[in-house]
């Protein structure tokens, strides 16, 4: 069974990281990666790579030159991450191999999913609308995590790019009635907003935003939280309250991606509604001890594994070549 997974990304983010850890824990069914040259170092060295110059949906001789490629590697499937890549071998594939799409967002418009051959999304709603064959393969927390203990719980935390769709702005303003201090995590274009309503609201004593860090140090991060705070307007995951309660940080969440399959009803807050946040918020936030979440932890771990999702991928290659 010959794989090859298909990222044209110009940066290394969410849905790389998410490929990368996919090909590099499966690595003795000799994955295949086809990605955009600006990104291939990023992956892991012993995943076989073929870097292209990136391609844009309307570039005829891009999408010739990945015709060719494809043919001469000869694949069973093609996992395509993503929209833009998912349009391209729609346009391309002439039925010599199989086309498994993968949903990892929320998309408005979701038609070109419905040309491939199968669609894999991270979540109900990732897929919701989609005609053709189907199945939820979640995300999983990151395989290197080791689980710790430590009394040095510090502050709220909350991870993710600083853009709209995160609601960092509807989590800062929820915060005046907190006494807990609050790091927000992430680099990105309402970073300068952000700072400044935060400075509107009088909180630059009590929240604290740090640009993005690598793996590593995320850690630290993780191992000084009390709480994990997930204020998104919308997620196709989310992953970070997979990898938090992996460790054993308790989580308050608005109701987007798999979450309410995860938490209980009252730990999740209307997703876009700041009241709802800010009420989710003051009953927890500084009475942590409240939420007991052990056999949610429990959960996450045996449930939510890399190993377990590979499975159920292999499953799906498996039943798709066969039919």
């Amino acid at each position: 069974m010959k794989i090859v997974h298909l990222v044209l990304s110009n940066s290394f983010a969410g849905i790389e990281q998410h490929v990368d850890e996919l090909l590099a824990n499966n690595l003795s069914e000799k994955p295949i990666l086809i990605c955009n040259d600006s990104i291939a170092k990023d992956f892991d060295k012993n995943i076989t790579i073929y870097k292209i110059k990136n391609i844009s949906r309307r570039s005829i001789y891009g999408k010739y030159k990945l015709k060719k490629l494809l043919k001469n590697i000869s694949p069973d499937i093609v996992q395509t991450h993503g929209s833009k890549t998912t349009s391209i071998i729609s346009s391309i594939n002439n039925d010599s191999y199989k086309h498994i799409a993968t949903v990892h967002g929320i998309k408005k418009n979701k038609s070109i999913y419905e040309r491939a051959d199968f669609v894999v999304g991270v979540s109900q709603r990732a897929i919701a609308g989609i005609k053709s064959p189907s199945k939820i393969i979640s995300n999983w927390w990151y395989p290197k995590l080791k689980k710790f203990k430590t009394n040095s719980k510090k502050y709220a935390l909350a991870i993710g790019r600083l853009e709209r769709v995160k609601g960092f702005d509807l989590l800062i303003s929820s915060w005046a009635n907190i006494k807990s201090n609050l790091v927000i995590v992430g680099s990105g274009k309402e970073k300068r907003n952000l700072v400044n309503l935060i400075n509107k609201k009088k909180l630059s004593n009590k929240i604290t935003i740090i640009d993005s860090v690598n793996r590593d140090e995320l850690l630290k991060f993780y191992n000084e939280a009390a709480v994990l705070i997930i204020s998104s307007r919308d997620e196709g995951g989310p992953r970070v309250a997979l990898e938090a309660l992996y460790l054993e940080i308790p989580v308050l969440s608005t109701n987007v991606g798999h979450m309410d399959l995860i938490l209980p009803r009252e730990l999740l807050a209307k997703k876009g509604d700041q009241e709802s946040l800010q009420k989710l918020l003051e009953t927890y936030v500084d009475d942590i001890d409240l939420l007991n979440q052990d056999a949610i932890f429990e959960f996450i771990t045996n449930e939510f594994s890399i190993e377990e999702k590979i499975n159920k991928l292999h499953e799906v290659y498996t039943s798709l070549l066969n039919n």
